[in-house]
């Protein structure tokens, strides 16, 4: 039988936390929020990235990727459940936290490590199967506002690649700390396209929309295309954490089309994208064999969650 907490009047808090900066690591920790239901949540972001521990009371944090920020919280007194969202051990070495996981879907080669629970796949909580088809939605992670011209050099090339293959951008969902300066230099480059700057229903249910995902790279973009059966086609990565994912990916062997961000690349990129559109369900297959061999099942989320509510009532 699963640990229980009762609903209602609880008066548990958990501080919750990401890397400031990282939409990855904002995403994977709103995906292991949305099974945390039972009890009060508390945003620890404002503390900054481990200057000092949170001034919140909580009863146990859950702290994804800000490693500085979790040795803070728990040398402060807080038991802390620290994520890695990257796949793959913090460059700096795992901090002080009384349960440590890592996020590391079964389609990764595996790489146990001796204290550290593997979540498997954090995915959504409500997975979407694309039906419709209009064309691509754009998942683009603009780490800073100075990252902005970058940013808008990378969509006008794929998008001049996406339109070479039949499949122009429908909608683009920009987030991270410059995604707010950047939407009026997308809604003036991409006219006809839809542009979201927050995780709220719409930008999510525009994935049921979508015939084929173009992504910054990151372990998520995976698990949305996989769970919507549609293509991923990866951008390039802009700052170091995303070089990181794009490394990681690299390592999997996964059927993804990259991107180069080059014009010269265009009529190449274009038909690797035509090809990809005519096989809609490889990506999808490959990452649902290689997690059935893995013993993986998508709910890394509510093994985290799970490993929170222990904690909560046994604290170690």
């Amino acid at each position: 039988m699963g640990t229980r907490l009762t609903p209602a009047g609880t008066g548990l808090k958990v501080l919750t936390a990401a890397l400031p900066g990282d939409p990855e690591s904002q995403t994977v920790l709103r995906w292991i929020c949305a099974h945390l239901t039972e009890v009060e949540l508390v945003d620890g972001s404002e503390a900054g990235s481990g200057t000092e521990a949170p001034d919140a009371r909580a009863d146990v944090a859950v702290i994804c990727d800000d490693t500085a920020l979790a040795e803070h919280t728990e040398r402060a007194g807080t038991p802390v459940v620290f994520v890695s969202g990257t796949g793959v051990p913090p460059a700096k070495g795992w901090p002080s936290a009384r349960i440590r996981c890592l996020h590391r879907p079964g389609w990764l080669p595996d790489a146990p490590e001796r204290g550290v629970h593997r979540a498997g796949t954090v995915a959504p909580p409500r997975a979407v199967r694309a039906r419709h088809g209009r064309g691509a939605l754009i998942r683009l992670a603009v780490p800073d506002a100075a990252a902005a011209e970058d940013c808008t050099r990378l969509l006008r090339n794929a998008g001049a690649a996406l339109t070479d293959a039949g499949h122009p951008a429908f909608a683009v969902h920009l987030s991270g700390p410059g995604s707010t300066q950047l939407a009026d230099a997308v809604t003036a480059l991409l006219p006809d396209t839809t542009v979201f700057t927050d995780a709220g229903p719409e930008a999510e249910r525009a994935l049921a929309d979508a015939s084929l995902l173009v992504s910054s790279p990151a372990l998520t973009g995976v698990t949305l295309a996989q769970t919507a059966r549609i293509p991923l086609a990866v951008l390039p990565p802009s700052g170091a954490v995303q070089q990181q994912a794009a490394d990681v990916l690299g390592s999997a062997g996964a059927p993804l089309v990259v991107l180069s961000g080059d014009p010269a690349h265009r009529t190449a990129e274009a038909e690797a994208l035509r090809g990809a559109l005519d096989a809609p369900e490889e990506l999808a297959r490959w990452a649902d064999t290689a997690q059935q061999a893995a013993g993986d099942d998508r709910r890394g989320g509510q093994r985290i969650a799970r490993r929170v509510r222990q904690l909560l009532l046994a604290p170690m």
